[in-house]
Order: structure tokens, then C-alpha cells, then sequence
């Protein structure tokens, strides 16, 4: 969403506004903004005028200084530019092909760049235009164009509404006359409308074929400022008197004072959405209007008339509201609801048809069987069939009506159910309670069997003669079955006191929604989808969605309905063949057009290590090791759904297409942690107030495996030939300390040996001295005797001699 401001051009993203900084776009207040057929934004500022495109804005030189008041697009990339100097411009989108020229020695060769866009831009006068008034001479401000029956009209500040035409401007015989003119517009009858200036209290708009053929409108709009057809309508936006809107009924509303909701009164820009929101520019911000939000309608006067317990259409079209005080039947020509005369202060359940037509009420006071319809239904007679004292809760009060494989079947409440034929037959109950009658709901399951909803006792099936317990929906036991449906897939719903359950083919039931009383259920003919109207919530919408299950939102007061219990829900088409939702509440009636656009969703951030840029979300992203998480967050833009009330799917599927990660939350963000080496692909959508879904919004990116160690792997190689070091000094040590020890033994022993042979060379050695010396000491007594022989036989001895 773009706005022009007095301080420039700003952009809404979803979330916040951000002011918009480039050089290429012309500085000063924005006048106008136009977006062409292929999505490209004109510009039309005090100094000029610009076109945004996918690469970036590009000023059109030719409005170069020029205030730019007004910008039409008469056809596909085309656009008329006003300005205040008394100028129009033609600017025209044309593909051309490019070349460019690289010099070369000898001379230039010239090669082509493909196809480009470039901005043809001429003026359609040949001089501009002069002012005619006297206090303000000069050229003459332009203030709106517009296009009708193939001419093109120029409002303008002193001089009407001229034709431009062959390069030159005309006035025209304007009637009524009006020199001031501020916008301009055509409706869808062609006509041309005109916004002049004026008085507060006088009318300030007029309409006609021609300029010389206009009317003024009755309204006492003062001077008009902006005029938007819209569909059928025409919306004028005015200086001090707010806004006018003027249908084909010739209705006037008017939002005149900011009771009505605008901000301020004084109103210089009207633009629709392609939800059909319209959008007021005011000299105080921007305020918006939703024309499908509910519309809440008065049955009667009384809280009770106004109390709707059933809707129901009528196979002649017409429409019946169910009451706490009466049926009553809407008008579609006066636009009001008329009551139905014999039921008057009865209270209905529930209404349908048979198949002779006739009109079949559900009351508290019994069971009502009408004659043939007539065009005047509210004089429509009845006769009862079964009587009851005509309290809410009293036994005897029907409170359900169905067809069953051709028959009509009615729920007694506190006798069980009855089929109604000649015989008026009772439905046989097999081990019956008192409890097992109570019933408050019916629903046929197609021609198989007929579901029976009770107070306490869950659901039971019939086959049209008897009635057995259901198995299958035991979980339902203890809540009021107060609502049953089928969606196309063949899934049952269950509305209880005690929430939602939804029953899939071939599965278990399971609840969806918890801590709701639940009133009415009503199933989508195309769509696994539900409305299920609630006592204290609202409205709920249920969608089954295939990747993540129920989605669930909320309708309730803050969205415009008048009260918070809702007990039924109609559909309907009108002429235009749009679908428009009645919903019965305790306080009327609402009309509501539920939004079927889908939202724009796109990525605000993507961050693992780093802020990646969304343009690398194309290419998808490669996490480098050691990344293994990542974070997403996404923005989606609706106008019928604030920020808030978005609901966001996301789905994390790996390689293989297995499921990883999947999320369902009003939160934007989802984080994606521990993941594993491979490739992944995610996928968000956004979920609208609506259940409209958006366009997914996918990427995939890849988790890196972790590089072989080569670093670890040679350090552990260090560290094992270290350690194998170590263990060899470790033995060496082991080894030197046990020869060291050895070797001090056995220097310990040789040391002994020594001792021992020194004591023994000693021992050795005394006992040859001794031996020596007793020799010697025998010889030297043996010579002694032989001296002391001679010395006494010496006479002897001499003779010998």
C-alpha cells in the first residue's frame, strides 16, 4: 500500500510505514499516484513525476520543476499527467531494443543488450494554458483529467472543465456553470462527474453526458474535493463535510463528522482496494471502510423478536429467521422483516420444507405443518401436529427436522424421534433411558443411517425403524450434541457443549476446537470447511487443511457482530453472484461477505550466521559448517485482516520429502535449529480472518556437512606419535632403571667378591707367612742343631776335614 504525504511518498508493508528515500523520485509533497495494468506506480510530486518499476524508480525528465496534480491511465502503459503550469503529458511505455558501443582501435562495433523499457513523454498542448483569474494571473492549474466518450476532459482553477483535443483546449459550455473545478470522474454508465468549489451548505457536485448537460446533486456536500466511481457508485470526498456515497437506488449515506468514523472532514483522496475496502485520505492520516463487513439488522423491537435461533431459505427464495417471539420473513423489496401471523410468540428451532413444499416449523409449543406456499407468506396457516407447553426446555418441544430416505423425521425433545406419515410412527429405541430422549439434533447421513444427537448421551444411528448406540462416537458421551454436518471428504462434525470434534472416514474421532459451547454447524458444498456458530465466541470458521490440519478463526464483536452468541448460519448469492453469509445471533441479524482474496505474503527476514538478502532466496541458500539453524520471517498484507489476526503455516520437508518441522501460529517467525547435514526445502502460507489462503512462499537451502579434520586428523597423528614416544621413553626408563638396579647388584656383588677375595689373598697370604715362617723357623732350628752338632764334635769334625 503506497501514500502520497506532505512529506513524500511512504510505503505500508504489513506491519509499519516507511518513508520513501531515492534520489531518482522528485522531491516535495506527492499529488498523485496511479498504478497501470502491469503493476508499475506513477508518481506526481511538486517537482515532478516518476515510475517505480521492479528496477527502481525513473524520473520523467520531460516534468522536470513541474507540480504534477492529477495522473489517469487511459490504456495499458499509458498515462496523462496534469500539472499546475497549465500542461498535460503523454507518457507512454515503449520496448526498445538496446545496444551499446565499444570503442576499438580501427573504429566502434556496436552490440545489443536486449529488449528496454524507455518513457516516451510529449505535451498535448502546444502552449500552456493561462489563467483566467485576475487576483491569481499565470498559468492556469490543472486540476484533474478524466477520459469520457473518447474525450478528454481537464478540470481546471478559474476557466471549468476544457476539452483537449488536437493539441489545443476548448472550453466547454458548462451548465450549470462552475469556474473551479477539483476533480473529475466517470461512472459506469459513461456519465461524467464534476467537483466544483462552493459554499459549505450548497450541493458542489454535478453529473451528466456532456458538460453542457450536467445536474447538480441534491446533497449539500460543499466544496468537493475528490469524486471515486466505485462499482456503481459514486463516492465524493469533500472539504468539511466528509464523505458521500450515491448508489443507483439514488440512496445518500454520508460519513458527514468523524462520528461517522473518518478522522477528519476534510477529504482530498478516495481509493478502493481490490478487496473492495475503501481507503479516505484525510489532512489528519489515512482511515479505511469496509463495505462486506457485517451489517446488522433489526428483526423486531424487542430483545426476544430480535433473539434468531433459526435462518432458513425457502425453495422460492425467500427468507425465514426463526425467533424467541415468532417466524418472521424478509422483504427483500422494503428491506424489512415481517412476521409471520399464526406463529406469533412461539419459539422456533428449526424450519424446513418437505417435498410438496409445504413449511415445516420446529416450536417449543410443537410441530407445525403449513399449507401450500403462497406468494404472501406472512398470512401463511398452519397446523400442529404435536403439542407441547411452549417452554424452552419443556418435554414435547421439537427441536430438529430432517429427510431421511424420503421421509421427514422430527426430535422430540424428551420423546425420541418421530417420522411424520400417516401413521405418525415413533422410532423404536432399543434399551432406552430416559436421558437416550432427549434429543436436540438430526442429521442424515446420506441413505445409510440417521445420526441422533442427545443431551448427555452422545449419538446414536437409526436405520429408520429402530435406534442403536454408535460406538464410534463414545468420546462423545457427557456433552450436548447440539450439531452435526458431513464436508465433501466424508468427515463428520460434531458441535458439543464441550467443543468441536471432527470424525474422519476410517479414523478416530479427535477434538478440534476445546472450551467452546458449540450451537450450529454448517458445511461448504465445494470445501472441507465449516461455520460453527457459538455460545460466547462468536463465529468460528474451520478449514481442514491437507498439510496442516484444522485452521481455525474468529468472528466475533470486535469484527462487527452484534453480540457473541451465534445459534445459525445461512448462505446465500446475490445478483452479482457473491457470496453473502446471514448469521443469527441473540441480537438480530448480520450480514456479512466474507473475503475470498488471498493475501499477499512475502519475507521480511532471513537469518542464520548472517542477514542473507531475499534476492539470494531465489538461488537458494548453502549454511555453511558449523550452521545448522535458520530463521524465517514472513509479512502478509490484506485489507480486510489486520497484522494480528494472521494466522501462518509453515512446513520444513528434507531431501527425501519427509515432513521435519511443521507450525501453526499467529506468530510470523519460524525457527528452524539442529538441523542435519542435507538439502531442505521450506514452505510458509498465511491464513486470512477469511481462511483464504496465500500463494506459498518456498525455498530451499542446504545444511553443509562438516569438512574432513585434516587439521585434527595431523595433530592426532602428533599426538599418537608423541604418545608412542613417550610409551618407548617410558619403557627405556623402565629398561635403564632395571639395568641400573641390576648393575648395583651386581656391583654390590662384585664388590663382595673383591672383599672376599682381599680376605682370602690375605687369609692366603698369612698362611703361606705363617707356613714361610715355621719353615723357616724349623730350618733354622734344624741348623741350629746341626750347629750345636759341630761345636761339640768338633774334633771330629776336623778329622773328617
Amino acid at each position: 500500500m503506497w501514500f502520497g504525504t506532505e512529506a513524500g511518498l511512504a510505503r505500508f508493508d504489513g506491519r509499519r510505514t516507511q518513508t520513501i528515500n531515492d534520489p531518482a523520485l522528485p522531491a516535495g509533497r506527492v499529488m498523485a499516484l496511479q498504478v497501470d495494468q502491469d503493476g508499475s506506480l506513477w508518481v506526481g510530486t511538486e517537482a515532478g513525476a516518476a515510475r517505480l518499476t521492479g528496477n527502481g524508480f525513473e524520473a520523467i525528465k520531460e516534468t522536470a520543476g513541474k507540480t504534477i496534480s492529477s495522473i489517469i491511465n487511459p490504456e495499458p502503459r499509458r498515462v496523462l499527467l496534469s500539472t499546475e503550469q497549465g500542461q498535460v503529458y503523454d507518457s507512454r511505455v515503449l520496448v526498445v531494443n538496446a545496444t551499446d558501443t565499444n570503442s576499438e582501435i580501427g573504429g566502434s562495433r556496436q552490440t545489443s543488450t536486449g529488449p528496454k523499457e524507455v518513457i516516451d513523454t510529449r505535451p498535448l498542448l502546444s502552449q500552456p494554458l493561462e489563467s483566467a483569474d485576475r487576483d491569481r494571473p499565470g498559468p492556469l492549474a490543472i486540476t484533474s483529467l478524466s477520459m469520457s466518450n473518447n474525450h478528454l476532459f481537464a478540470g481546471t482553477l478559474s476557466r471549468g472543465v476544457m476539452e483537449i483535443e488536437a493539441g489545443a483546449a476548448k472550453e466547454t459550455q458548462m451548465h450549470p456553470m462552475a469556474y473551479f473545478v477539483n476533480a473529475l470522474a466517470q461512472d459506469h454508465e459513461g456519465k461524467l462527474w464534476v467537483g466544483v468549489r462552493s459554499k459549505k451548505e450548497e450541493p458542489g457536485a454535478l453529473s451528466g453526458k456532456e458538460p453542457s448537460e450536467l445536474t447538480r446533486v441534491d446533497d449539500p456536500t460543499g466544496p468537493v474535493m475528490a469524486i471515486r466511481a466505485i462499482g456503481k457508485e459514486i463516492w465524493i470526498g469533500t472539504d468539511g463535510r466528509g464523505v458521500f456515497r450515491i448508489s443507483d437506488k439514488s440512496q445518500r449515506f454520508t460519513f458527514d463528522g468523524t462520528a461517522g468514523g473518518l478522522r477528519s472532514d476534510h477529504v482530498y483522496a478516495i481509493f478502493p482496494d481490490r478487496e473492495g475496502v475503501i481507503w479516505f485520505g484525510t489532512d489528519r492520516g489515512v482511515c479505511r471502510y469496509d463495505l462486506h463487513a457485517p451489517r446488522v439488522e433489526s428483526i423486531g423491537d424487542s430483545s426476544e423478536t430480535n433473539f434468531v435461533r433459526s435462518l432458513f431459505q425457502t425453495s422460492s427464495g425467500r427468507i425465514l429467521a426463526g425467533t424467541n417471539r415468532g417466524l418472521f420473513v424478509y422483504d427483500d423489496e422494503k428491506l424489512t422483516w415481517n412476521p409471520i401471523a399464526e406463529l406469533g410468540r412461539n419459539i422456533i428451532y428449526a424450519t424446513a420444507e418437505d417435498k410438496q413444499s409445504r413449511l415445516l416449523v420446529a416450536a417449543a409449543s410443537g410441530f407445525y405443518v403449513g399449507a401450500k406456499q403462497t406468494n404472501n407468506i406472512e398470512s401463511l396457516t398452519f397446523t400442529r401436529l404435536e403439542s407441547s407447553s411452549g417452554a424452552a426446555d419443556a418435554a414435547g418441544s421439537v427441536r430438529a427436522i430432517t429427510e431421511f430416505r424420503g421421509s421427514t423425521y422430527f426430535a422430540i425433545y424428551g420423546r425420541g424421534v418421530e417420522r411424520l406419515d400417516p401413521s405418525r410412527s415413533s422410532l423404536g429405541w432399543a434399551n432406552a433411558i430416559a436421558s437416550n430422549r432427549e434429543v436436540i439434533s438430526l442429521l442424515a447421513d446420506g441413505d445409510s443411517r440417521l445420526l441422533i444427537g442427545t443431551v448427555k448421551d452422545g449419538v446414536f444411528s437409526s436405520d429408520g425403524k429402530t435406534i442403536q448406540p454408535e460406538p464410534t462416537f463414545d468420546l462423545l458421551k457427557g456433552a450436548a450434541v447440539r450439531a452435526m454436518t458431513r464436508t465433501p471428504d466424508g468427515s463428520l462434525w460434531f458441535g458439543t457443549s464441550g467443543g468441536v470434534y471432527l470424525c474422519p472416514p476410517q479414523n478416530q474421532c479427535s477434538q478440534v476446537v476445546a472450551n467452546v459451547d458449540a450451537r450450529f454447524l454448517v458445511a461448504f458444498e465445494k470445501t472441507n470447511e465449516v461455520w460453527c456458530g457459538t455460545r460466547g465466541n462468536g463465529l468460528l470458521r474451520i478449514l481442514l487443511d491437507t498439510q496442516v490440519g484444522p485452521v481455525v478463526s474468529e468472528l466475533d464483536s470486535e469484527q462487527g457482530l452484534p453480540s457473541q452468541n451465534v445459534f445459525a448460519v445461512l448462505q446465500q448469492k446475490k445478483a452479482d453472484n457473491k457470496d453473502v453469509v446471514l448469521i443469527r445471533t441473540s441480537r438480530g441479524v448480520a450480514r456479512y461477505e466474507p473475503g475470498k482474496f488471498e493475501p499477499s505474503l512475502s519475507a521480511t527476514r532471513v537469518v542464520s550466521k548472517r542477514v542473507h538478502a531475499l534476492s539470494e532466496l531465489q538461488g537458494g541458500l548453502d549454511l555453511e559448517y558449523p550452521q545448522n539453524s535458520l530463521l524465517l520471517d514472513v509479512t502478509a498484507i490484506s485489507s480486510r485482516t489486520f497484522p494480528e489476526q494472521f494466522q501462518y503455516a509453515f512446513t520444513l520437508v528434507d531431501g527425501s520429502g519427509n515432513t521435519v518441522k511443521q507450525k501453526l501460529s499467529r506468530e510470523s517467525q519460524f525457527t528452524m535449529e539442529g538441523l542435519k547435514p542435507g538439502r531442505y526445502t521450506v514452505a510458509a502460507r498465511a491464513f486470512t480472518n477469511d481462511l483464504a489462503v496465500s500463494q506459498p512462499l518456498s525455498f530451499s537451502f542446504t545444511v553443509a556437512r562438516a569438512p574432513f579434520p585434516w587439521t585434527s586428523t595431523a595433530l592426532a597423528i602428533l599426538l599418537a606419535l608423541a604418545l608412542l614416544a613417550l610409551l618407548w621413553a617410558i619403557l627405556e626408563r623402565r629398561r635403564i632403571v632395571a639395568t641400573s638396579a641390576a648393575l648395583v647388584g651386581a656391583n654390590r656383588e662384585l664388590a663382595d667378591a673383591r672383599l672376599n677375595l682381599a680376605n682370602e689373598a690375605e687369609r692366603e697370604r698369612r698362611r703361606i707367612a705363617r707356613d714361610l715362617h715355621d719353615q723357616t723357623l724349623a730350618d733354622l732350628r734344624h741348623l741350629a742343631l746341626m750347629t750345636d752338632q759341630i761345636k761339640s764334635n768338633g774334633e771330629t769334625g776336623d778329622k773328617q776335614i
